[in-house]
């Protein structure tokens, strides 16, 4: 988690607070300007993805691999590949993956309240005060909410977490977690931890695991709070507290939004969706599949216009079908289609509402959805050039043509940071 940590504060607090900074030109390649914005948000995604060291070599190795897809991705153009049919659908799709993303941050920043005095400082004592932690931990809701009746009605957390965890009757480690940091924790997990008084239990957490009964054993020893390393740690610090507003409140954003759909599933769809899907999957093994696959017979029995679910959306009713599914699958995870069908059907008409949102929110063509969507497929074709070209000089004769500039002096304040 320290890496990740380190990865976000540098997106979200890049440059000492300096918000215009982010526009400024960190490199260019031949007509093409990477911005100290654009290489922040994508070193940050190649972090989240790979789970690399944040190390000054990873960050000069990022900006060479750059400037590496800006000169392929021109190259893939200059041999038409941007024109072909793969490339004009994965077009259409890092469009409605923008529209959405867009409309989200737009809508929900208005949602999102601000950071005051008073939790910034509670969020430094906690981040200087780490925790000794137990919990228990289960699968379903239901489960979670029996043990807590039965902690409530007496029984010794210890014992509970002998069962849950189907350790030995004498073993003092079971559900044991040990040390906590407040910022290297699930986000639901933490805040319900850190709001405890030692030897209090929490009711059921939900995180990305599971549902955790959390219980505190002790808090390490009382931490010296300082102004100075207070100041010193505020910005970061801030990054890290919004960030996680952003998530936890993100999650809450999104039920509401949807549950303001009415969605209705069409079970019928949705039936003869898993059974295409699962004939599919035998075909083509761990072979990436869309459901416009030529060689798809096993989906043939499902129409495009089999509707899946109904949704209401500015005033009317809209009905989400089989053709606009496959629109979003290649975006999808293919395991969670096939396994959780249902699922994978709401997690696409999701996408569907947040991208129709922005759309009638006049964000097609806004300088952001702009630029996310030039940043997809600028890593498409260069991608895609990789994958067709056989010619292991290509990269080296392409940077030897190239004109190509980078501000050290800039990025070396970034390397500081």
């Amino acid at each position: 988690m320290r890496r990740l940590s380190a990865a976000l504060v540098l997106l979200l607090s890049a440059c000492a607070g300096n918000v215009d900074d982010v526009d400024r030109e960190l490199a260019r390649v031949d007509a093409h300007r990477i911005s100290v914005g654009d290489f922040e948000r994508s070193y940050v995604n190649a972090l989240l993805q790979s789970g690399a060291n944040d190390t000054p070599e990873q960050r000069w190795s990022h900006l060479d691999g750059l400037v590496n897809e800006y000169l392929l991705s021109e190259e893939a153009r200059h041999r038409g590949l941007d024109r072909d049919s793969l490339a004009m659908g994965f077009k259409q799709l890092a469009m409605g993956k923008a529209l959405g993303g867009r409309y989200y941050e737009q809508a929900f920043l208005r949602y999102l309240p601000s950071l005051d005095e008073v939790s910034l400082r509670l969020a430094f004592a906690r981040f200087k005060q780490p925790l000794i932690v137990r919990h228990l931990l289960y699968h379903t809701k239901a489960d979670a909410e029996a043990a807590y009746e039965r902690l409530n009605a007496g029984r010794a957390f210890l014992v509970e977490a002998q069962d849950c965890f189907r350790t030995a009757a004498f073993d003092s480690m079971a559900g044991y977690l040990g040390e906590v940091r407040y910022f290297q924790a699930d986000d639901t997990f933490a805040e319900a931890a850190f709001a405890l008084p030692v030897g209090g239990y929490s009711a059921p957490v939900r995180s990305r695991h599971g549902f955790h009964i959390i219980k505190v054993e002790d808090r390490l020893s009382a931490p010296i709070l300082t102004e100075t390393e207070f100041q010193m740690r505020r910005a970061g610090m801030a990054s890290l507290l919004r960030l996680r507003r952003r998530r936890l409140l993100g999650d809450q954003f999104v039920r509401a939004f949807m549950d303001s759909l009415n969605v209705q599933v069409d079970a019928d769809g949705v039936r003869a969706l898993q059974a295409a899907l699962n004939r599919l999957e035998l075909r083509a093994g761990r072979t990436p599949v869309v459901l416009s696959d030529a060689d798809s017979p096993a989906l043939s029995e499902l129409e495009p216009e089999t509707v899946l679910a109904t949704y209401l959306q500015s005033g009317r009713r809209h009905a989400f079908t089989a053709e606009d599914y496959a629109f979003w699958l290649p975006d999808l995870p293919f395991a969670e289609a096939v396994n959780r069908t249902a699922a994978s059907v709401g997690r696409a008409l999701r996408n569907e509402a947040f991208a129709q949102a922005g759309r009638q929110a006049g964000l097609e063509n806004s300088p952001q959805v702009t630029a996310d969507v030039n940043a997809e497929l600028r890593t498409f074709l260069a991608g895609t050039l990789r994958l067709r070209t056989t010619d292991s000089t290509l990269v080296t004769e392409l940077r030897r043509k190239a004109s190509m500039e980078v501000d050290s002096t800039l990025f070396n304040q970034i390397m500081t940071l």
